[in-house]
């Protein structure tokens, strides 16, 4: 008899990093695009994470780099949703509220991440992280370590 083992672990074989800083996304990658030679542009649909009483959905932009075989995805960590508050006492039964919601809920202070792919080792790491945290709109940029997180399935997207 032959016994098929399945393992549960899927191999996360891309870099990832956190950016801290209040920008826009549109401003974030307008200044990725500038000090990091790339070409991000907005992606046409936005990622959707969440359940049907509360979808939740990230814009992020991609760059995919033919030259080099890199991928580039910068992606928010953070969104608001409507979801209903019940009222307890009140007029109405229920109310709309704004609630913030995180792509990756355990680093809730992450305002981006960039996801970067390859197939050889075009990506200068220490390179790109030196000139991320040189750009004054952003106040720190590091490698986070994808197998510590809780939801790294998140990333799993292209």
């Amino acid at each position: 008899m032959y016994k098929i083992l399945l393992e549960d672990s899927i191999g996360y074989d891309f870099t990832l990093i956190a950016i801290h800083g209040s920008l826009e996304p549109y401003y974030l990658a307008y200044l990725l695009n500038k000090n990091l030679g790339l070409r991000l542009s907005r992606s046409r649909e936005d990622l959707i994470i969440g359940n049907r009483e509360e979808e939740a959905s990230y814009p992020f932009f991609e760059f995919n780099d033919e030259h080099q075989y890199v991928d580039y995805y910068v992606l928010s960590n953070k969104t608001k949703i409507e979801v209903e508050a019940k009222a307890v006492v009140g007029l109405f039964e229920s109310e709309k509220t704004l609630k913030t919601t995180y792509f990756i809920p355990e680093m809730p202070q992450v305002d981006y991440f960039i996801k970067v792919v390859e197939d050889g080792n075009a990506f200068a790491k220490a390179k790109a992280l030196k000139i991320l945290n040189q750009i004054s709109h952003i106040v720190t940029a590091y490698e986070v370590d994808v197998s510590s997180l809780k939801n790294k399935e998140h990333l799993i997207f292209e």
